[in-house]
């Protein structure tokens, strides 16, 4: 065999919740090769799991307690998709697949409450296509290629997204001789942001202390909150935070005692995971914003806001000339053509409890005997009809109008 490969008819092989995933496995040999059938399956689901060590107490043979320490496995799974077909199989009893290239094209739907892929320390969200050749007396040829999902997370109808925001802090800076008040007030002018958009943050500065305040600097994280549990009990669920730095911004200030000043920052909100919650794991994102002063001790203000990131943003206001009626640009949310595809299993329940479900699909019930009877053919060059296989649009694409690599790591 000289090539087993999958290809995803989705540019970057990106797809929504409701999408069905299409592709093709193609199989290129020169010669006949002995083989019995191709099986096509699909997976997707959450995984959680780490160890923690922990103290335990025992009765020893002179009857005395004791302590030991004990690694203790936690984990959690829940599975999204599943689903598989046989895509060729031998007729005539002979076990020969023909030489040349072979195309066995595949169709699978995605649920509509399926969270985003997500990578994290403590677990992971992945989805994949897997295909095995049997070959009889022979090990089977197996290949797996990783896709990406990505949700139409919609933040005009995510009630509080919109918000402005306000903090105010005030300390009096010094450790024992202390040198006045400094009093720092911050805004963002809404809660949600999608990846690309400029987050503007308001800094207004009272320093009524002897030190002058030297910097402003604002940082972005991103919280995951992981959920396990030991065995098969249920009752006794564990848990795991992490945090991880994805944007940054700063600015010298300079600003002198005893005088007012404001401050401007702005953060480019980077390719990220959209918020989400799903029964095992949840990313939420905050923004800490920082003032440091001249004083050794007690010299730092912070605030800290909540963020909510989406894939659709917030329509912009935009004044007609001569009117005071806002025109609101129309929402457009990604969706996918009406596919046959085969039925996959789901569990959980909805992800995105603000987005809109997808529209059904008409499901094929069953595998198929040798690619889909119902799926639509298709021809050497390529899928039959069109595939709104674009990547997620950009914040720019949105307003007036993901990418996935392959692993060799097993799910």
């Amino acid at each position: 065999m000289d090539d087993l490969r999958i290809e995803y008819d989705a540019p970057n092989s990106v797809y929504f919740p409701g999408q069905a995933v299409t592709g093709k496995v193609i199989i290129q040999n020169r010669e006949w090769i002995k083989a019995r059938f191709l099986k096509i399956c699909i997976h997707g689901g959450a995984h959680t799991g780490w160890s923690e060590s922990e103290r335990r107490h025992r009765t020893n043979t002179r009857g005395e307690s004791e302590s030991y320490t004990e690694s203790v496995n936690y984990n959690a799974t829940v599975n999204y998709l599943t689903g598989e077909s046989i895509a060729w199989k031998s007729q005539d009893g002979q076990n020969r697949l023909p030489a040349g290239t072979n195309v066995f094209p595949f169709a699978f739907s995605l649920p509509t409450n399926c969270p985003p892929s997500f990578e994290g320390c403590h677990g992971q969200i992945r989805y994949s296509v897997h295909v095995e050749l049997d070959r009889p007396w022979k090990f089977n040829k197996k290949q797996k290629k990783f896709f990406s999902v990505v949700p139409a997370y919609d933040l005009n109808i995510t009630p509080t997204a919109i918000n402005p925001m306000v903090n105010t802090v005030s300390k009096n800076t010094g450790l024992i001789l202390k040198k006045g008040l400094v009093t720092m007030t911050v805004s963002l002018p809404k809660r949600g942001y999608v990846a690309g958009e400029i987050l503007p943050i308001t800094i207004n500065i009272d320093n009524g202390s002897k030190a002058p305040v030297r910097t402003v600097r604002a940082k972005m994280t991103e919280l995951s909150h992981f959920h396990a549990s030991h065995g098969h009990s249920t009752h006794h669920t564990h848990h795991k935070n992490a945090e991880k730095c994805v944007g940054e911004s700063r600015r010298e200030v300079n600003l002198a005692p005893k005088t007012r000043g404001q401050s401007l920052l702005s953060m480019k909100i980077p390719a990220i995971v959209p918020s989400f919650e799903c029964p095992i794991i949840s990313v939420d994102y905050c923004i800490s914003v920082k003032l440091d002063t001249d004083s050794l001790f007690g010299g730092t203000l912070k605030v800290e806001f909540p963020l909510i990131i989406g894939t659709i943003p917030i329509r912009q206001m935009a004044p007609l000339a001569g009117s005071t009626v806002p025109a609101v640009y129309p929402t457009v949310s990604p969706s996918a053509p009406p596919y046959p595809v085969v039925a996959g299993g789901a569990v959980g329940g909805p992800v995105y409890p603000g987005s809109s479900s997808a529209p059904p699909y008409p499901v094929v019930a069953g595998g198929a005997s040798s690619v889909y009877p119902s799926a639509p053919p298709v021809s050497p060059g390529g899928a039959q009809g069109t595939v709104p296989s674009a990547p997620p649009p950009s914040y720019e694409e949105s307003m007036y109008a993901g990418k996935a690599e392959d692993s060799e790591v097993e799910f």
